[in-house]
């Protein structure tokens, strides 16, 4: 049998008070939604695939009543909504990355500008490679229904203007043969409100899999508008705090039950079990679960039991000590000031001894090559190899470490921040970049006035996982920002003065904040399109870090919060729980990055004020 889904979501009230004239899209063929809002629809969808077939007539004439191969489709599902922020400045048509065959539809279905000839070019569409959709849609009936008949057609990835040939060849071992087929849909168009009020879509496609292997792929779609949603609006913020609620319910119920997924492995060098369980502890705190919660009690006495060895486990273990004796209500006052105006935390003496040893252990776990005092390179343990992720953990622990009165070793700050400068990317660009703070969004609020901007030219240079020359990409460009953002703000707290090097740091944020704002997307990990699909909830984690640590509520008009927040909204299930992203995700961890994310777990840092 194929694969069916339903998602709804309810994110807020009605239009309230918005008013359109009756023929607004008539008259020039644009989206009505308000400034930073989203339209809610409620979504249906199935995907199936025929058995592999000999050749590609013999696939197109097979039923498709099995399971679509599992790298066809992403598998979160898209959520069932539409930004104002994700429409291009003409507010006709969707903008930024299609990495899902299933958004394909949205983006037809979406762009009110096309009413004749479609000609849609989809660069990277994996595993499709470059796609294009080519057909015409029919005269509008009188109640603003349209009918689409088109062909889609897929072909090899294609070098982009800012790139090396070797992204192509990274990308083609992920790439199949070739895919062709048809798209049909039927869409209505709501004239008076100025959108798109349903439609309904369908791929019907042949894929050359190689080796004389060939299958029919059926995807469908079919959107019913819900309602039309104000940015923020009250109801947004209800369900933001019942998935929190809700999603802390259900870590507690796995710290409790001793999952065999918080237990280390024999021998394992790297025992996530440890690093799982700190993160659980993390997201309850964060989640406003009290500190004596019997739950959370539980967990630290039997953390602190555990032998911590690699850099995520204990990273993750001196955030939470830290999270657990931060006073209550400091966090929120944090949020409005600098950080350095806040008293450091005083660990009890049996935590102090603890997370000190745990510290040890993190900084012990670097690249030994070359001088720890001029580049310092976090590893899983030690050990000759380092990454981006690695580097922003264990500067996360450092700053958790200082600001509870633990000893960071002089210099040790400046040494991580060079070796993020040393391996971000070259630049894709120049762009101007527009950013607001969350001090300009207060000082517009009650009235009709835009909130101030921050304008500054800025190269757009994003992070990979490891080196300068690899693509970079959304998780790894947010997660060297932050990184930057801690280290800078961890030498300013121990009184280190470096002209030269803060310059550079403060150049390479601004960079780094650039490409995340050229890339924006919060439906895929953006940029290199390989990962487009992975990571995504730690991809929005990160985001999440390196927007809050510098107290920017938007980046080039995208309200990255709550784009964010309604896209995770539609991935929570019943039970609490957040749907992996990947087959290599676990439940705990999507769900304890969706808890921060929501919670907007990190304080802006001394570098930033609101």
């Amino acid at each position: 049998m194929g694969t069916h889904w339903l998602a709804t979501q309810f994110f807020g009230v009605a239009w309230g008070g918005f008013l359109l004239a009756p023929t607004a899209m008539a008259q020039d063929g644009a989206w009505r939604i308000p400034p930073l809002g989203a339209v809610e629809y409620r979504r249906e969808g199935l995907a199936k695939a025929s058995e592999p077939a000999r050749t590609a007539a013999l696939a197109k004439q097979a039923p498709a009543v099995s399971k679509l191969p599992d790298r066809y489709l992403p598998r979160l599902a898209p959520a069932p909504w539409l930004c104002q922020a994700e429409l291009r400045a003409d507010q006709k048509a969707i903008t930024g990355p299609v990495r899902d065959l299933r958004d394909v539809l949205r983006a037809l279905a979406c762009d009110v500008a096309n009413r004749g000839s479609v000609r849609l070019r989809l660069p990277r569409l994996l595993p499709f490679g470059d796609v294009v959709v080519a057909g015409s849609w029919s005269a509008m009936t009188a109640d603003g229904k349209q009918t689409l008949r088109a062909t889609l057609t897929a072909g090899s990835i294609v070098a982009q203007a800012s790139e090396g040939r070797e992204v192509v060849t990274a990308l083609k071992p992920f790439c199949i043969v070739d895919a062709d087929g048809t798209v049909t849909m039927t869409r209505t168009i709501d004239v008076a409100k100025g959108l798109v009020a349903a439609f309904t879509g369908a791929f019907d496609l042949v894929a050359n899999e190689g080796d004389k292997t060939f299958r029919r792929l059926v995807v469908e779609d079919s959107w019913n508008l819900v309602a039309v949603r104000d940015n923020q609006d009250g109801d947004f913020r209800v369900r933001v705090a019942a998935a929190i609620r809700e999603g802390t319910a259900w870590v507690k119920g796995a710290i409790d039950e001793q999952k065999s997924f918080l237990i280390d492995k024999g021998g394992d060098e790297r025992n996530y079990g440890s690093g799982r369980l700190a993160l659980g502890l993390l997201a309850l705190l964060h989640g406003h679960v009290p500190t004596d919660d019997a739950i959370v009690q539980k967990g630290f006495a039997e953390l602190r039991k555990r032998r911590l060895e690699d850099s995520y486990s204990l990273a993750a273990a001196l955030m939470a000590i830290a999270a657990l004796h931060t006073p209550p209500g400091e966090a929120a006052r944090l949020r409005e000031g600098n950080l350095l105006a806040m008293p450091t935390r005083v660990l009890p003496e049996r935590d102090h001894k603890v997370a000190t040893k745990w510290l040890q252990q993190l900084l012990a776990n670097i690249d030994p090559r070359g001088e720890a005092a001029n580049v310092l390179r976090f590893n899983y343990t030690a050990g000759p190899r380092y990454d981006t992720s690695l580097q922003q953990y264990g500067l996360l622990g450092m700053w958790a470490a200082q600001t509870s009165g633990l000893d960071v070793p002089a210099g040790a700050f400046a040494a991580a921040a060079r070796h993020l400068l040393d391996v971000q990317a070259k630049a894709q660009g120049p762009l101007l970049l527009r950013l607001n703070s969350y001090a300009q969004l207060r000082d517009a609020n009650g009235t009709d006035a835009e909130p101030k901007a921050t304008e500054r030219r800025a190269q757009a240079r994003g992070f990979a996982y490891q080196e300068a020359s690899e693509p970079p990409f959304g998780s790894m460009t947010s997660a060297g920002v932050s990184g930057l953002l801690l280290a800078r703000a961890g030498m300013t707290l121990k009184g280190e003065s470096d002209r030269s090097l803060t310059d550079r740091i403060d150049e390479a944020i601004r960079d780094g904040h650039a490409w995340l704002a050229d890339e924006f997307s919060v439906r895929v990990n953006p940029g290199f399109a390989e990962r487009a699909d992975h990571h995504w909830y730690y991809w929005l984690y990160c985001l999440e870090r390196s927007c809050e640590l510098a107290s920017i509520a938007r980046l080039n008009g995208r309200d990255w919060y709550y784009e964010g927040g309604l896209q995770l909204l539609s991935q929570q299930q019943t039970n609490g729980s957040f749907r992996a992203e990947h087959s290599s995700t676990l439940l705990l961890d999507s769900t304890c990055f969706a808890i921060l994310f929501l919670s907007k777990a990190t304080a802006p840092t001394v570098t930033s004020s609101r």
